[in-house]
């Protein structure tokens, strides 16, 4: 009898523990294929309900990070006249692209890098120095400035340096035996600068049109050969050494123009930039390569400089932003632009009958730099300015019907309006 209930406890306690072990087994199997099983669902509900998470703008050799609209970004330029050439639209690019800036310029006429590495050891007070940071210059020394001063005045986001033009092209100009005068500059700036985080950056400028003085023509065969002299001196001597935080191409960007419908109307005396579109251009260059997006600039507005006193057609726009983005692509090459000059608008004509005439009314064409009248004879009534869009003509003979034509610049062509049957 103790056996029998002996044998029927173990029996009842082996019953349990193989039901408990199954239990546990079938615990810890629902576990593992519900966590292997709920990944992916985790996973597809992440990418249907969040967005990816975007990777920082890091920036490039070439371009800086995204500049931050609602921060004042400071930004000296330090250089020789091609530096106010790049400089002088600065201000105007940057805020109408969105942006808050204070541009600060010291420059002393056809000063090279050795130049100025011994004026700022020496702390020699040679350099005019003025900023921008309303929409006018202020003149704040002339020739009485030191680089230190310039240096120290505010803490700068950006410090540009730059070779002199009759140099730039000469990789041997950049340096003093193991000396590098890019190197030298770079380390005073840092250390005379407040802004620990400041970027320095080397500004290739653009080659000359008219290489026509004794020293250019002794070294090099023209434009497109001193173009390529300075892409392999900055390569040399700036991007090799690494002195530098990032480099603007801005040669590049010229060059890029210039092979385009503009040609070679970028500059106003073979070398420095003209007024209007090379110095607008150039601004564009530093602008971008400063991290700014250049999309919202929509404006050509060079009238605040009393050089120039111009508003230029925004249809120059889309080009101009393509120069500078096929410059940081490809800094040390031409871009061929391949658009056409762009035509501007037709004009709306009106004809209403007047006392021994019509009178004549059409709309305003952007970019226009005049206006003609013709007939159906092909005789023109009248050559009108760009503000003028009404005349009055006498009737007379063949003149049943008429035109205007809105006369473009040496960039953009010119368009007619349709013909207008005149009242009898």
């Amino acid at each position: 009898m103790r056996q029998a209930v002996s044998l029927l406890l173990l029996l009842a306690l082996l019953l349990t523990g193989c039901a408990g072990g199954q239990a546990d087994s079938s615990t810890s199997t629902d576990s593992s294929a519900g966590e292997s099983s709920a990944q992916p669902v985790v996973y597809e509900a992440d990418s249907s309900t969040e967005e990816a998470e975007e990777e920082p703008d890091e920036g490039s050799l070439y371009r800086l990070a995204a500049a931050d609209p609602d921060t004042l970004l400071k930004i000296l330029v330090v250089g020789n006249s091609f530096s106010v050439d790049s400089s002088e639209f600065l201000y105007e690019v940057a805020t109408d692209a969105g942006y808050q800036v204070l541009v600060g310029n010291l420059n002393r006429s056809s000063t090279p890098l050795a130049d100025h590495w011994g004026f700022a050891k020496n702390d020699e007070a040679v350099y005019n120095y003025r900023k921008n940071g309303d929409g006018s210059w202020e003149v704040l020394a002339k020739e009485s400035a030191t680089m230190s001063q310039a240096l120290e005045d505010e803490d700068w986001d950006i410090i540009l340096f730059q070779q002199q033009s009759y140099q730039a092209g000469v990789a041997s100009t950049y340096r003093h035996g193991e000396t590098s005068y890019v190197e030298k500059l770079a380390d005073f700036a840092r250390e005379h600068c407040s802004n620990e985080a400041v970027k320095i950056g080397w500004q290739m400028t653009w080659s000359l049109r008219e290489c026509t003085e004794r020293y250019y023509v002794k070294r090099f065969t023209g434009e497109l050969d001193l173009y390529e002299k300075i892409c392999a001196a900055v390569q040399s001597e700036v991007e090799d050494t690494g002195a530098t935080d990032f480099i603007i191409a801005t040669g590049t960007a010229i060059q890029n123009a210039r092979s385009s419908y503009l040609g070679d109307t970028l500059d106003r005396d073979g070398k420095h930039l003209s007024y209007d579109l090379g110095r607008y251009l150039a601004a564009m260059s530093v602008a971008s390569a400063c991290g700014m997006d250049l999309s919202g600039v929509d404006k050509l507005d060079t009238s605040v400089s009393s050089k120039s006193q111009t508003t230029l057609s925004t249809l120059h726009l889309p080009l101009l932003r393509q120069c500078v983005a096929d410059a940081e692509q490809t800094p040390y090459a031409i871009t061929q632009q391949s658009e056409t000059a762009p035509m501007l608008e037709q004009p709306e004509l009106t004809v209403e009958a007047a006392e021994n005439g019509q009178t004549l009314t059409w709309t305003a064409v952007e970019g226009a730099t005049g206006y003609e009248v013709t007939d159906g004879t092909g005789e023109v009534l009248a050559a009108l300015d760009a503000e003028t869009t009404t005349c009055t003509v006498e009737a007379g003979t063949g003149r049943t019907k008429y035109q205007v034509v809105a006369l473009g610049d040496d960039y953009l062509s010119s368009a007619s309006s349709p013909w207008v049957y005149g009242e009898r």
